[in-house]
This record gives structure tokens, sequence and C-alpha cells, in this order.
């Protein structure tokens, strides 16, 4: 199933044109009704007039209607295009006994409902069909949150939707198989979930890669390989991560995103071993992904832009001895004021923090407290444990009062991150 483009919203344009206003003169007047949280600049209107973002947040399309005049959403040709999904046979209200609508997920952001402004549920819903599609909106749905309500707080509601569709699998032997593809992904979530609480997910990887080979997804199966490649460098074993991430590559071919993923942990794997072929690898990534255009194969992997992929090479540099490159690099990627997950920043900040911690002791621990702010932002105990270096870097080094500050509350993250852990044994 090809991507639907997004269809430009006329309606919008026209009311806003009527008006004199500018983008940004709508949005202005429309920021006088809106809390700062969901204030909206020329680019969001932008958004809606091209169609990317075609039904923004509650409090936005309220404060929107005031301002253009417009007594209902649709005047302003907003769709809520998950109800396109809604109907779509049998077999999707027979998912759907077992899954709450996503609006139950939204309970502690009633702005927010449905996929975050820009985002587009067809993708999502295209990779899975009428039946596994709704779930994997709904996955998406519950990763975006993840951003502000914490990876904790993720977790129950991850595990309960976990649960509904193993039930719904093993009641139904002609779902079973169409649920294949959304228990892949859901598994490959709760690895990357036990990621960010600090515990180990190995289980859930395993399950998610068996899932996808039955259900003859390679792209899927392809992004476990990497994962797997992922937890290998975190536990300082190259030979392991470079094995994983040759594998992955193997199930050419690979869409660009989704390839140059691979290619980051083929690089890492190979730059901890001490050897700089990996640099060439992500010459490749670079360029995949810089001319990569957007499909619903390569959905599971479109956080893996040209920004990410520099974040890896600084890393790289790092560990190939290169400190001065890497922080260079680093600082660039940090610079960069295009949007990023906090848990993608916070490891950017950990990154350069530990090029510096040798010599530069009180700049490390400057980096060092803006990556655990990060952390606690996000809840991830992957930022907290990317810290542990740094840490053991800067213990010889107490009495600088940055340095003082960084390591107790370092020491006060990974307590927090131990009680949690406690809690899941």
């Amino acid at each position: 199933m090809a991507r639907t483009e997004p269809q430009r919203n006329e309606r919008f344009r026209v009311a806003r044109t009527r008006l004199q206003f500018t983008r940004q003169a709508l949005a202005d007047a429309a920021n006088q009704h809106l809390p700062r949280l969901h204030s909206l600049n020329d680019n969001d209107i932008g958004k809606i007039e091209r169609g990317v973002v075609s039904w923004p947040g509650s409090e936005r399309r309220a404060a929107l209607r005031k301002v253009l005049g417009a007594a209902t959403d649709d005047e302003l040709g907003f769709v809520n295009s998950r109800a396109i999904f809604a109907e779509s046979g049998p077999a999707t209200r027979r998912v759907e006994q077992f899954a709450p609508p996503a609006d139950s997920l939204t309970a502690g952001r009633p702005d927010d409902v449905g996929l975050p402004e820009g985002a587009d549920p067809l993708i999502a819903f295209a990779v899975g069909g009428p039946v596994s599609g709704p779930w994997l909106v709904l996955l998406d749905n519950l990763a975006s949150l993840a951003e502000s309500l914490g990876w904790s707080a993720v977790r129950p509601l991850a595990a309960k939707q976990m649960q509904s569709l193993e039930a719904l699998r093993r009641q139904d032997s002609e779902l079973a198989g169409l649920l294949t593809v959304a228990d892949a992904r859901w598994s490959e979530f709760m690895s990357w979930i036990c990621a960010n609480n600090g515990i180990p997910g190995d289980d859930w990887l395993r399950r998610a890669r068996h899932r996808a080979e039955a259900a003859g997804d390679a792209v899927v199966e392809a992004y476990v390989l990497m994962r797997q490649s992922q937890q290998a460098l975190d536990a300082g074993s190259p030979t392991s991560a470079v094995a994983l991430s040759r594998k992955a590559l193997q199930y050419g071919p690979l869409p660009a995103r989704t390839q140059a993923l691979c290619l980051t942990r083929l690089a890492e794997g190979l730059a901890l071993a001490g050897n700089e072929s990996g640099l060439e690898a992500l010459e490749i990534a670079h360029q995949s992904v810089k001319t990569a255009s957007t499909s619903p194969q390569d959905h599971i992997s479109r956080h893996c832009d040209v920004r990410y992929i520099d974040g890896i090479r600084a890393r790289c540099h790092y560990l190939l001895g290169n400190h001065q490159e890497a922080a260079a690099l680093l600082t660039d990627v940090l610079a960069d004021e295009q949007p990023a997950g906090s848990v993608d920043l916070g490891i950017w900040y950990a990154y350069l923090a530990e090029t510096h911690a040798s010599r530069q002791p009180e700049k490390s621990a400057e980096a060092a407290l803006q990556a655990l702010a990060l952390s606690r932002a996000a809840d991830s105990a992957r930022v907290t444990q990317a810290l542990l270096p740094v840490a053991v870097t800067l213990r010889p080094l107490r009495g600088l009062d940055l340095v003082d500050r960084f390591l107790q509350q370092h020491n006060a993250a990974v307590a927090t991150q131990l009680s949690v852990s406690e809690s899941w044994t």
C-alpha cells in the first residue's frame, strides 16, 4: 500500500486569507487564547494548510475556530484521519474489543488526541493493514506519549495492550496470523521500554524477532537485529555488535532509514574494536538518509535522520581516539534546532561530557548535568547509564562545584533506577 499524500486544507487557507492574516499573524492571534505549552507559530499554520497536520490538538482547534469565526471543525477543514480505519471490517472490530481506542491513552494530555502533530497515522496503518494497522497506530500514539508521561508510566499501559493482544491471538486462530506483525512491533517496543527503565529486555527482542520471522517481515526482523546489536554495544561487545548488524544488512534491499540504522550499529561496533572502516559505512548511511523519502515500510526507522547519524559519527570518532573531532561534531549536533527526542538529546550530551571528562572536568560536568536533566524529563535509564563512564572519570576530581553537583545528582538518579528495577523483579 503506497503512502497517501497529505491533502491541502484549502478551507483553512481561505479562512485565513479572507481575514487578511499572514500565517504568523494568525498564530499570534490564536496564541492569545492558548497556554504557552500549546502555542502556535507560522510553521504550524503552514503544516495545517499543507495537510501535514489534519487534526490539531483540541485546544488549538478551539483557538483557531475562535479567531477565524468558525462554528465547527469541519468549516476549517479539520479531519480526524483515524476515522478512516474505524470501520475497516469485522476483523478490525474484533481487534478493537481488546484494544481501547487511542483516545483512552491520552487522559493525561486531553489536548493531544491521537498521534502527535505532524505524524500521519495512515503510514503506520499501511504497514499493518486492516487488522494489525490499528494496533500499529495505537503503538505510535503510546510511543509519542512516552516523551511527556515518562517510560515508567508508559510501561503498565503497554503491558496491558500486550495482554490484550496475546488474549486475542489465543482466542481467535483466524486473527492470530494477521496480528503477527503487530505482535512483533509491540514486542520490540516492550524491549525499548525495558531499556529505558534499566531492565533487561532480551526476551522481548527474541520474541519480536521470532514474530517478525513468522510474519515474513524482513524490515522488522532487520530492525530487531539492529536493536540486538545496540544491546551488544551497550554491553561492550564489538564482535557481537558487528556480527548482528552485518546479519541485519543481509535482509536487503532494506528501506533507506532502516538500512542506515543497521550501518550505524556496524560503524559503532567497528569503532569500538578500533577499526576506522566504520566511518565509511556512516558516509553511505548519511547519503542514503539525505535523499530518502518516507515510506510505510521505513516508518519504524523514521527517527534516523542526518542529525542522528552525525551523533553516531561523533561517537565513533571518540571511540577511535579523535576526541576533539568528536566534541566539535557533538557541539554542532546539539546546536541544531530541529526537533529531537529527549533520550537522543540526553545521549548526545552524555557523549559530549565523556569527550571532555579527562581534560576539562567542569565543562564535562556541565554537559553531564544537561544530560541528567533530559534523563529526568524522559524518565530514561539509558541516559543515566550512558553517564557512568563520565562519573567514573570525574570521581577523583571531587571538590569542583560542577563536578560535585553532577556526581550528587547522578548518584541519586542511579539509586532511583535501582528502586525501579527492584519493583520489576
